[in-house]
Order: structure tokens, then C-alpha cells, then sequence
């Protein structure tokens, strides 16, 4: 063999051995080597799935299944899974400050250090078999004391927090979840009195009242109801004597919360406040024996009644899915429906509807909420100015909703609506009349004219009248004088695309002549505006008056001519 081939069979046996060592420390550095060597036990608690916590007058066995621990004895209760993590983290990284050899231990007995009969022990099952920590007395300083992994000869001295963790309270160990579930799995909630019982129901995502009347449930309420009983925490453990529960009143609850989370039910029995604390309230599981206390002011979260659940919405709609609406106020009416090129007026005219103001309606009429349910039955329409109602509003979507306006209460504090089909009467805010149009002029488009400026020919404004010649304007009437070209340009811009800023009444004929006068020709038409000094106006595309701003006044008025002659 030559010495290549002999240098390089050394170099190889050196990696192969090298990746061995590493693989057998699993990739630590020696830093992390070094404080695993002084560790009490070397052993991962994640691999625990079951641990006893043993003193002298009791034991606390808890047994893992899947990611969650559960107390075994002395009683079954669930375990809080942080107070069990924080108590085998300690374990694992419970360091030795000093180790006591066989030599060391040379002539001393196990009492001496408080280990022949260990004041306490805690027994740990792994996958790879049991340990069990003996903790005995205190060193002579106090601040640490003699432990032992049974089994071996040497005592190690540890941290004195070992103690308090072998013997901490069975309540340290408790879950303080009063109920536990997923509020999103939900699908049948009851809320129990002496007298009365609200039954909720979920159907496709959508919560609704059942008992004692059929009801659309508010949904934000529902959740935060879910949601506080799912935050519910305990206060205090009280007793596990199912005997006590008359002494604590809950053999007649003031209150039962029941969920289903399909056929499967779990019910929460709420009592009354403790006599020397009313902060607290007892309470219990219906299925199991604990009897605890809970914070008063999460308790009273459920002692809600029917209306505080009901959907204060008046009309259940989403404004994107409507695409007609017809509005009567006596013998006025309107219907708008939606075209793919936006709404418009269908009645008692047809012409483009203004978007905006349509849009507004809409958001207006999905935003009317119930300040008070006034009447679950209607038995007397009359009484509450339904029976020939001031206006009834159809709206037609993915399904028709008919409101039905009222007159207002003696007090003018609420005005009575209802849904036709519907039996409830709602009290609403009293402007909702004001917030309908009182006629189709208020969701009129307000586009008075829509041409387009570079193709009016002609314009006459009061005394001067131009012509646009090969692209420029000519002064046609009076016969001389400076023409501001700038003054036509802007004129003409305005005019085009006019919006008024409200409507007024029909217009007649005399209304053509009023005021300053201006007319504009474009291809064969020829189309008029008429202005009043007061802001009023008339124009030929438009079958209302009409009110302008003053600033498009002022525009559309401006000179046209830089001199007079």
C-alpha cells in the first residue's frame, strides 16, 4: 500500500469517527454538553405522559393524552396544561450545585439527609422508562436541598424550589377554564331561567332565535356571549361534594347556560353570590362534581333577555344585491331599478338615476335599527299608524323586503315601522320619513346636460351670440367688440356637463324665458339654460326646475366680451 492511499484511509476514519461523535451528541457544542452534565436528570419532559406528585399525606397522579394533561387522583379534573409545563420545564433544567459520591457518603446514613423517608418524591413515566426524584431536608444554608434519583448511591444538592413544586396545592394544578369548547363549533345555545327559556339555534353560519319566538338573533351579541362563556375562568375551587349543592344554591340555579355542539351538550349552572362576597357567583358543570366561584360581573353577561339577543335590524339586506326599489308616499311613487349601466328612474319618469344618492337611500334603509320592539303580534295596525301607512318602501334583491312607515308614539320619541309578512313592530328613530325622497327629484341624476364641449358650434349667452369657425370662435352678434375666447371656453366646458344641485318642480313654459338666458347648439339641437338672479333654473333637458350653486352662476354668467362696444 502506498502512502496516498494510506493518508487518505486515515482521513476517511477520521470523519467517519467524527460524524459517530456527532451523531451521538446530536450536534451539541460542548457549552451545551457542559450544562447537560449538570443537570439532576437527563431526560426530555416532552416525552413525559405521566408524573406523581407523592408527600405524606397525599399523591397527585397526571396521566397526558394527545397535547392535553388531566389530574387522575386524588380527583379527575382536567390539568392546566401551563401550570404542567412550567412544573416538568423545572425538572428538566433542575441544575446540581453539588454531587455527593459513594466515597463522600463513606459512614453517613440516608436520614441524616432526609432521604431514608423523603419528605416527598416525584415519579416521572417516560418513553424510555421510570425515574423518580427523592427530595429529603434542607442544606444547613437553607437555600437548596439534598435530592436523590432512586436507584442511584449519589445525593445531589438542588434547587429548594423542588419542594414547592413536589408539594404545590392540587388547585395549582387545575384547569381554571370553567367550560371548555370551540365558541365556532356551536351550533345550539340554550339560556334557562325559573320562568323562561331562550333557545338559539346556528344554520349556515347564521344564528337564530327559536324560543320563545322565531327571531333573527344579533350575531355580534351571540359571539360575545359565546366567546365570554368560553373566557370564563375560575375563581376559586369550592367544594367536590356533589352533596353541597343545595348548600350553595344550585340545586335551583338562577341560571342555566347550555351549548350543543351537535348532539353533544354541556350545561354551566349559575347560582348566587357568596354572602360575604358579591364579586363572585357559585357555579358548576352540570356534569361533573365541582362546585367553584366565578367573576360576578362575567356572570351577569347571561342574565340577558329576549331583546337583548334580537337583531335590531329592521331590514336584513345587503345594498349590493337590491336591484329595484319602489317607494309610495300616498299617491306619489317612485320605482328605480338597477341597469348594467347604473340605476335609473323608471317611475313616474324614465330617466337616469343619481348613484350616489341611491347608494345613500340604501345604506340609509339597511342602517334603520329597532331602538324599541314595540309589539311581537300585530292585533290593532291602527293604533300605530300602519294601517294605511305614511310610506311603504319595496326593496327586490335575493328576496323582497316591504317596510311598512308608520306615525310616531305620543311622546314623538319613536316612529312605529313594520315588515310586511312580518308580525313585529319595531320603534325606530322618528326622521326615518325625512330620510325618504320626498319625491323622485331627490334621486335624480343631476346631470343637467351631457354634451360634449368641443362639439358645440353655437352659443348665445344673453346679448352676444359666437360661432366656432375652422376650430376658432368668431364674435357673431354684437358686430365688434373684443371676444375673450378664455370666457367662451370656460362657459362652454360648464354648460356641458352641468349638474344641478337640487330639483324643484315641474317646469312650464314661462320658465324658458327667466332670467339670463343661454343657448348652445351642438350637430342639429340647439338646447337652452334659463337662470334666475335667486339661483333658480329651467333648462331644456331636464323636466324640473332646478337650484344651481353660486359658483356655477358666476361661471356660466362670467363676460364674453373683454370690451363693450
Amino acid at each position: 500500500m502506498n502512502f496516498r492511499k494510506t493518508l487518505f484511509l486515515v482521513v476517511l476514519a477520521g470523519s467517519v469517527g467524527g460524524l459517530v461523535v456527532w451523531d451521538h451528541f446530536k450536534g451539541t457544542t460542548s457549552t451545551d454538553r457542559a450544562m447537560q452534565s449538570k443537570r439532576l436528570l437527563n431526560l426530555d419532559t416532552k416525552q413525559i405522559n405521566h408524573f406523581e406528585l407523592v408527600r405524606s399525606n397525599q399523591t397527585i397522579v397526571l396521566e397526558k393524552t394527545g397535547d392535553s394533561w388531566d389530574i387522575k387522583q386524588p380527583i379527575a379534573v382536567r390539568a392546566d396544561f401551563s401550570a404542567v409545563r412550567s412544573t416538568l420545564d423545572e425538572l428538566e433544567f433542575a441544575e446540581r450545585s453539588r454531587t455527593l459520591t459513594e466515597k463522600d457518603l463513606q459512614g453517613a446514613s440516608l436520614a441524616s439527609f432526609g432521604l431514608e423517608a423523603p419528605r416527598a418524591s416525584i415519579k416521572l413515566q417516560a418513553k424510555s422508562g421510570p425515574v423518580t426524584l427523592l427530595i429529603g431536608n434542607a442544606t444547613p444554608t437553607k437555600d437548596a436541598l439534598y435530592v436523590q434519583v432512586a436507584g442511584r448511591r449519589e445525593i445531589c444538592v438542588g434547587p429548594a424550589s423542588l419542594y414547592d413544586r413536589a408539594t404545590q396545592n392540587l388547585d395549582a394544578l387545575r384547569s381554571r377554564t370553567v367550560i371548555e369548547f370551540a365558541p365556532a363549533a356551536v351550533t345550539r345555545m340554550e339560556i334557562k331561567t325559573a320562568d323562561r327559556v331562550i333557545e338559539l339555534k346556528k344554520t349556515d353560519a347564521h344564528w337564530t332565535i327559536a324560543r320563545p319566538l322565531t327571531a333573527r338573533a344579533d350575531q355580534d351579541k351571540i359571539s360575545e356571549l359565546l366567546s365570554g362563556l368560553a373566557g370564563l375562568r375560575v375563581q376559586e375551587f369550592v367544594s367536590e361534594d356533589p352533596k353541597d349543592l343545595h348548600n350553595f344554591h344550585l340545586d335551583e340555579p338562577d341560571r342555566e347556560v347550555t351549548i350543543f355542539s351537535g348532539e353533544t351538550g354541556q350545561t354551566l349552572l349559575l347560582g348566587r353570590s357568596p354572602t360575604n362576597d358579591a364579586s363572585q357567583v357559585y357555579a358548576k358543570l352540570k356534569s361533573a362534581d365541582s362546585i367553584l366561584t366565578i367573576a360576578g360581573e362575567s356572570a351577569k353577561k347571561f342574565a340577558v333577555q329576549i331583546n337583548d339577543l334580537r337583531d335590531p335590524r329592521v331590514l336584513a339586506f345587503e345594498p349590493a344585491s337590491i336591484h329595484s326599489i319602489a317607494i309610495a308616499r300616498g299617491a306619489d311613487k317612485l320605482a328605480l331599478q338597477r341597469a348594467a349601466d347604473g340605476w335609473k328612474l323608471t317611475a313616474p319618469v324614465g330617466v337616469a338615476a343619481d348613484a350616489v344618492a341611491v347608494g345613500r337611500l340604501l345604506d340609509d334603509l339597511a342602517a334603520v335599527r329597532a331602538k324599541r320592539f314595540v309589539a311581537d303580534v300585530t292585533t290593532e295596525p291602527q293604533r300605530y299608524g300602519l294601517a294605511q301607512p305614511a310610506a311603504t318602501v319595496t326593496l327586490t334583491g335575493t328576496e323582497t323586503n316591504v317596510l311598512l312607515v308608520g306615525s310616531t308614539d305620543d311622546s314623538n320619541t319613536v316612529r312605529f315601522v313594520k315588515c310586511a309578512g312580518a308580525e313585529f313592530i319595531y320603534g325606530v328613530e322618528t326622521n326615518l320619513l325625512e330620510q325618504l325622497p320626498a319625491n323622485y327629484g331627490a334621486l335624480r341624476s343631476r346631470s343637467v346636460f351631457d354634451l360634449k364641449a368641443d362639439q358645440i358650434t353655437k352659443l348665445v349667452a344673453g346679448p352676444v351670440t359666437v360661432a366656432r369657425e375652422s376650430g376658432q370662435w368668431k364674435l357673431v352678434t354684437p358686430a365688434s367688440g373684443a371676444l375673450d375666447t378664455n370666457a367662451v371656453d370656460a362657459v362652454v366646458a360648464a354648460l356641458a356637463k352641468l349638474p344641478a344641485d337640487s330639483f324643484g318642480r315641474p317646469k312650464t313654459e314661462q320658465d324658458a324665458s327667466v332670467g339670463y338666458v343661454i343657448k348652445a347648439t351642438s350637430g342639429d339641437a340647439t338646447y337652452w339654460l334659463a337662470v334666475a338672479t335667486n339661483g333658480q333654473a329651467a333648462a331644456s333637458s331636464v323636466e324640473l326646475t332646478f337650484q344651481l350653486p353660486a359658483t356655477s352662476i358666476a361661471l356660466l354668467t362670467r363676460p364674453l366680451l373683454l370690451t363693450t362696444p
